[in-house]
C-alpha cells in the first residue's frame, strides 16, 4: 500500500470481494482482457486518426516500455496536463501498465496548481503540450522543477527542448526493453490507480486516491446504468482527465464494453454537432452550461443528431426547463442528470424513472451497497425534507474522504420521494431528504 493512503477496513474489503464488486485486478489486467476481446474493433478516434483496441494495446505497451527505460518506476506519480488527444489515452494506459500513478491535472492548470500537485505527491514526471494558445509550458515546468526536487522528467507533446523528452518519440520509437519487463511488474489492486482532484472550491484542488479495485468497479457499474454497449460511441468534449469523462463511465467504461470514444478538441457546439453526425455518437457527457450553449446554438439544425441516446450531465444542477428543451431538440436521447464526487459516490437518474424524478432530481446511487445518510452539525440524522450534511460510503468511495477534500457546500432543494438533489460535487454537502435505493449507514 502506498504510504499515506487510507485503506478500506478489512471487513468492508472482504464484503466487496465476496459480492464481486472488487476483482483484485489492476486496471492493466482489466484492460488486457478488453484488448484481447475487442482487438479488431475501433476504440478511439482523434481527428483523422483511428485506433483499434489492438493498436492502442501495442502503442501503450511501447510507451510503457520506453517510460520504464527512461527511469519511471511502479508507484511513481506523474502529472499529465494534456488536452483531449489520443496521446492522453495512450499515456494513461501506459502508466497503468507500469503501475505508475497519474494525477488528473488539466491543460488549463498553471504554476500554482502544477507545483502543488508535484509537491504534494512527490511526482517524478510532468507531461504537457508545447503550448496552449499563446502560453508556453516549458518555462513553467522548468520553474516547478527548480522548486520540487522529486521532478526528474519533463515530457512534452510537441518539439522537445533542452531537458525535455518528446512524448511522440516515446510513443513511436521501438522500445529496447522486452515485453517481459511489463509482465514482471506486480501491481497491488488496493494501491491507487489515479489521484483525482477535488473541486477546488476552497483553494487549490486536493488529491484523491482511487484504487484499481474501486475505480474499475466505478466504471463498470456506471456503464451499466448508462446502457453502454458494444455499439455505443462516446463523444468526449469535456477534459478527458476529469472523473466524469474518464471513469463515470467515461473512457474506461466505454472501453470495458468494446465501444468507441471520439475525442473532441473543443467544446464549441457546432464542432460537437459535426462529430456526432459524422461518427454517429450515441452518448455525450456535458455540464449544464455547455448543454445550454448547445441547445441555443443556431447550427443545431444543420446536422443529423438522431444517433444520440444519452446526454449525461453533471457538475451542477440542471434546471427542468433546460432538460425539457433538450428533449425537444434531441428526441431520441435520454437526458440524464448526475451527482458525483471524485471521492467516489455517484447518483444517476435512470431511464425508467418517473418523469418527476427525471426533471427534479439527480437520481439515486449506482450500487445497492452504497450507504448514505444526512446528518446535522451534531451528527444526528435529520428528518425527511430537512437540510443536512451528506455522508456516504461504499465499494467505490474512498475512506476518510473529508481528509482528502474537506470542502462543505450548502444547497437546498424541494424534497422528493426518491432522491436528494445536489448542486455541487464535493466530499460533503448540505442537501435535503434521503436518497432511497441507498442503504442508510
Amino acid at each position: 500500500m502506498l504510504e499515506g493512503v487510507v485503506p478500506f477496513p478489512p471487513d468492508f474489503a472482504r464484503r466487496w470481494r465476496e459480492k464481486g464488486y472488487w476483482r483484485d485486478c489492476s486496471l492493466a489486467q482489466e484492460f488486457a482482457a478488453v484488448f484481447e476481446r475487442h482487438a479488431e474493433r475501433v476504440a478511439l478516434i482523434d481527428g483523422a486518426r483511428q485506433f483499434t483496441y489492438r493498436d492502442i494495446d501495442r502503442a501503450s505497451d511501447n510507451l510503457a516500455l520506453n517510460l520504464l527505460d527512461l527511469g519511471l518506476n511502479p508507484l511513481d506519480r506523474v502529472v499529465p496536463a494534456l488536452p483531449n488527444v489520443a496521446e492522453f489515452v495512450l499515456l494513461y494506459l501506459a502508466l497503468q501498465k507500469i503501475g505508475a500513478i497519474p494525477i488528473a491535472a488539466l491543460v488549463t492548470h498553471r504554476h500554482l496548481e502544477i507545483r502543488q500537485f508535484v509537491t504534494l505527491s512527490g511526482a517524478t514526471a510532468c507531461v504537457y503540450p508545447e503550448r496552449q494558445g499563446e502560453f508556453l509550458f516549458a518555462p513553467m515546468i522548468e520553474r516547478v522543477q527548480t522548486e520540487a526536487p522529486t521532478l526528474k522528467f519533463r515530457l512534452v507533446l510537441g518539439q522537445a527542448g533542452p531537458g525535455e523528452h518528446s512524448l511522440a518519440d516515446l510513443v513511436e520509437r521501438p522500445a529496447r526493453l522486452a515485453r517481459a519487463a511489463l509482465d514482471a511488474i506486480r501491481i497491488d489492486p488496493t494501491d491507487p490507480a489515479i489521484f483525482q482532484l477535488s473541486g477546488g472550491t476552497t483553494g487549490i484542488p486536493k488529491l484523491i486516491p482511487r484504487t484499481h479495485n474501486d475505480y474499475a468497479y466505478n466504471s463498470r457499474t456506471a456503464a451499466a446504468v448508462c446502457r453502454v454497449a458494444r455499439d455505443s460511441a462516446l463523444l468526449l468534449a469535456l477534459p478527458a482527465a476529469h472523473n466524469l469523462p474518464l471513469a463515470c463511465p467515461g473512457i474506461q467504461g466505454y472501453f470495458f464494453n468494446g465501444a468507441r470514444v471520439i475525442l473532441s478538441p473543443t467544446a464549441r457546439p457546432e464542432e460537437m454537432f459535426r462529430l456526432i453526425d459524422e461518427h454517429r455518437a450515441t452518448h455525450i457527457s456535458v455540464v449544464p452550461a455547455l448543454l445550454i450553449r448547445m441547445i441555443n446554438d443556431r447550427s443545431i439544425g444543420k446536422y443529423d443528431l438522431g444517433s444520440l441516446r444519452l446526454i449525461q450531465s453533471g457538475g451542477q444542477r440542471m434546471q427542468p426547463e433546460v432538460r425539457l428543451r433538450t428533449q425537444q431538440l434531441f428526441p431520441n436521447a435520454f437526458v440524464q442528470e448526475n451527482f458525483g464526487m471524485s471521492e467516489g459516490m455517484l447518483f444517476f437518474v435512470r431511464f425508467e424513472d418517473p418523469q418527476e424524478v427525471k426533471l427534479e432530481t439527480c437520481g439515486r446511487p449506482i450500487c445497492p451497497d452504497d450507504e448514505v445518510r444526512l446528518v446535522d452539525d451534531e451528527g444526528r440524522e435529520v428528518p425527511d425534507g430537512e437540510v443536512g450534511e451528506l455522508t456516504c460510503r461504499g465499494p467505490y468511495t474512498l475512506r476518510a474522504a473529508t481528509l482528502a477534500c474537506p470542502n462543505t457546500t450548502r444547497a437546498s432543494s424541494r424534497p422528493t420521494a426518491s432522491t436528494a438533489r445536489a448542486i455541487s460535487c464535493a466530499s460533503t454537502l448540505r442537501a435535503t431528504t434521503w436518497s432511497r435505493g441507498a442503504r442508510r449507514i
